[in-house]
């Protein structure tokens, strides 16, 4: 009997240790950590605190257990926008609680510094319980607005550039044919010629200008009506007749579904897509080949794909492909305003457009656009 209780005692003098163990273990795991941490009830009163905590605040652990947490800032140095006798101003606190789910918010210094705070509450206590932790991003938050500052000079850099190349040369042709024209010894006919390629070059200056007012989503709003994307790839594939005239070698394959969910769009500017992608498609091909186009819904969205067996996309070109004046073709043989245009198009409508390539070679184009409610006839 007494060595039972001997073992029993030994036994609970063991579990006291090793609980005791675990308590310092925690509680040094706790103030090792370098972001604020602290645990709340549901009074919002700090039931626990790290070191990282209390030097932020500029006060001693001791003075901020027991407080409430808004309390405790509104009389720091880093005190918190709305940290007067209240939560702060975005405290996700109270969200967290009652949502008994992790929740995140972001909370500003009223010395201009950026918090965010991410509420967890602890389920399984009986004293509802809250862990907050603060992270600092207010750098965070300078360095991305300064990057995405950079990269929209650097866009606007390029545009402008690609504009001035595109505009300059038909520019120079027609000061070059205007110059010729002041001559007296011109002949009819020459006059004839050169005011033709006059036009020309300024119907070019023309179509710039107006594909990039469609890319910088100036051009009027358009009046969109239900219609049947197979219809308008039907017309953009008799729009590019001339071409599968010229290239008897590219077979043109269509796969459309029938019975296709209608799009709510604009008509013209989606055959403007369209015929881009099948113009490219024809550009990637060299010597025979196939273009395939098709149309399929898919869980609410209609598709079209049009894939061809060209030599791809190469891997650092993805990231500009939909950018203006990128292009890899000759000169004079795209203003690289095609995918921009369509990209900018795709959006409008609601829509998305990506590229890849074809595991047994060439380019796959796939166009994404909500189906309408109402359904026509593929």
């Amino acid at each position: 009997m007494r060595s039972d209780q001997g073992d029993d005692e030994k036994l609970d003098g063991e579990t006291v240790v090793r609980v005791s163990v675990a308590k310092r273990q925690w509680e040094r795991t706790f103030d090792a950590i370098s972001e604020s941490l602290m645990i709340l009830d549901e009074d919002y009163v700090i039931r626990r605190a790290n070191l990282a905590l209390a030097d932020e605040l500029g006060t001693a652990i001791q003075r901020v257990v027991g407080r409430r947490c808004f309390d405790v800032r509104s009389q720091s140095p880093q005190a918190l926008v709305g940290a007067t006798g209240r939560p702060c101003d975005g405290c996700p606190v109270a969200d967290a609680q009652h949502a008994r789910a992790a929740k995140d918010g972001e909370v500003r210094s009223k010395n201009g510094r950026t918090l965010m705070l991410r509420a967890f509450p602890l389920l399984d206590e009986e004293v509802p319980l809250t862990v907050c932790s603060y992270h600092d991003v207010t750098e965070e938050r300078e360095m991305t607005r300064q990057l995405a500052s950079g990269e929209k000079l650097a866009a606007i850099g390029r545009l402008a550039g690609g504009v001035a190349h595109e505009i300059n040369n038909p520019l120079g042709g027609i000061l070059a044919f205007a110059q010729i024209l002041q001559r007296e010894d011109v002949t009819p006919e020459e006059r004839r010629d050169y005011l033709g390629e006059i036009e020309r070059s300024a119907l070019r200056c023309k179509a710039i200008v107006e594909s990039l007012l469609r890319f910088s989503r100036q051009a009027p709003q358009i009046k969109r009506r239900v219609l049947s994307l197979n219809d308008v790839v039907r017309d953009a594939v008799r729009l590019t007749g001339q071409r599968q005239s010229a290239r008897a070698d590219v077979r043109v394959r269509l796969d459309l579904e029938t019975d296709l969910a209608s799009v709510l769009g604009d008509a013209n500017q989606l055959l403007q897509v369209v015929v881009n992608l099948i113009g490219n498609a024809f550009d990637s091909v060299v010597g025979a080949g196939e273009i395939e186009i098709a149309t399929a819904g898919c869980e609410g969205n209609v598709n079209l794909r049009i894939a061809d067996s060209g030599s791809g996309i190469a891997s650092e070109h993805m990231p500009s492909l939909f950018d203006p004046f990128f292009t890899t073709k000759e000169e004079g043989k795209g203003a690289g305003l095609g995918l921009a245009v369509s990209y900018a198009i795709v959006q409008e409508h609601g829509g998305r457009i990506t590229a890849q390539n074809r595991s047994t070679g060439g380019a796959e184009f796939l166009v994404t656009l909500p189906r309408s409610p109402a359904t026509v006839d593929g």
